[in-house]
């Protein structure tokens, strides 16, 4: 019996924790949906790791596994069974960004570039450890501001890229073109902005010169979103 009440009282710990690391994804599906799935969740694949930060990490993986398959539903009816993972993906990599070392202790972002120092083979560029980015089915960022203040609403389902960061402790989610995205992921090691910038053209389908320009206005944006820092050698 008191082994039974310890069992209980576990799941029941972890399922606030899922709770308060989901609040979005809550709202949106409702408290008793929400914790059909979390407490299917914690048995299934009970946590490993001593820290509660790491519990719902694979919650996005458990939901875009366990949705309906070959269903007979209309197809914007299938194609919103996607969205509860999409959302839990977006609020993890919120989460994920609070925790994760910032641009805080770094020299002040520098707020203006010139095209020398932009594209110099001297000064690298390379994505900050706390740098989220997320492909996704549906424009959640909008969505999310929403979400934070009125009762959710269906975002449209459309191919969204989302870039996630930090800078001064205050967390930057942004909606990013495609070039932009390619061009953050090219930054995974410190690269120079001109080679990131002709192979972010190459994945985007857009012209080097185009996306070399654009860099030249969006570059200083990225580092003061905590997206990007600079790298002198």
């Amino acid at each position: 019996e008191r082994l039974g009440i310890y069992t209980t009282g576990y799941v029941a710990r972890l399922l606030e924790c899922m709770r308060a690391d989901f609040p979005v994804l809550r709202r949106f599906v409702g408290d008793s949906v929400f914790d059909a799935f979390a407490e299917a969740y914690i048995v299934t694949e009970p946590p490993h790791s001593p820290s509660l930060f790491d519990l719902g990490a694979d919650f996005p993986r458990f939901l875009e596994e366990t949705k309906p398959k070959n269903s007979q539903a209309p197809a914007e009816m299938i194609a919103l069974l996607d969205l509860p993972a999409e959302i839990a993906r977006f609020e993890r990599a919120r989460l994920e960004v609070m925790r994760a070392r910032g641009t805080e202790n770094d020299p002040p972002a520098a707020t203006s570039l010139s095209l020398f120092e932009i594209f110099s083979e001297e000064r690298k560029v390379q994505a900050t450890p706390c740098l989220r980015l997320l492909e996704l089915k549906f424009s959640l960022v909008d969505f999310f501001h929403e979400t934070d203040q009125d009762p959710p609403t269906h975002p449209d389902q459309r191919l969204s890229f989302v870039a996630i960061g930090r800078s001064d402790y205050c967390i930057h989610v942004k909606e990013i073109e495609l070039w932009q995205f390619a061009f953050l992921s090219a930054c995974e090691c410190p690269v120079s902005a001109y080679v990131a910038g002709r192979e972010a053209a190459q994945q985007s389908g857009k012209d080097p010169s185009f996306v070399l320009a654009q860099l030249v206005v969006w570059l200083p944006v990225a580092i003061q979103f905590g997206f990007l820092r600079l790298i002198k050698h």
